[in-house]
């Protein structure tokens, strides 16, 4: 080996030439995460001021419904306003009652006119009850229909 002379002999000066190159991308790769993180930045204090006015209205919410739950709300009834409501609910209730009051008498009132009418037809022997006529009668027609049936079966087979 002589002076001046590397190890290598070989010297690739294409890889040398895209190396350049390989900087120039990097330069712009660094432009761009430059300008991205300007934006990131922006964004972020934009986000932030935001944060800043959302806690002040919910503070300043909070501090009106403290106000709010402080202060007494009072209302006032005239008396004679509350008077005439008064009236007006117990005569409500007198006339509610004398209503009750002559439905009721009216359904004794039926009630016993009924009772006498049942009375009535059961001292004629009518109504719920069968007089022994009938009992004979009905007793009769019972007697021969099964005796009917017995002669149809005993026909028939």
């Amino acid at each position: 080996m002589g002076i001046g002379k590397g190890k290598s002999d070989k010297i690739n000066i294409d890889s040398l030439i895209g190396g350049t190159g390989n900087e120039n991308e990097a330069l712009q790769v660094e432009r761009n995460l430059t300008e991205k993180i300007a934006e990131l930045k922006q964004t972020t204090a934009a986000l932030n001021a935001s944060i800043d006015r959302m806690e002040s209205i919910v503070s300043k919410f909070n501090f009106s419904v403290q106000e709010m739950q402080a202060k007494k709300i009072g209302a006032q009834v005239h008396p004679q306003t509350l008077k005439s409501l008064n009236n007006i609910c117990t005569n409500f209730v007198v006339e509610v009652g004398r209503q009750l009051m002559a439905h009721r008498d009216k359904q004794l009132e039926l009630q016993m006119e009924h009772e006498k009418r049942i009375a009535r037809m059961l001292e004629k022997s009518k109504g719920v009850w069968l007089s022994g006529k009938w009992v004979k009668i009905l007793f009769a027609c019972f007697l021969l229909y099964n005796a009917v049936v017995i002669l149809y079966v005993h026909i028939k087979t």
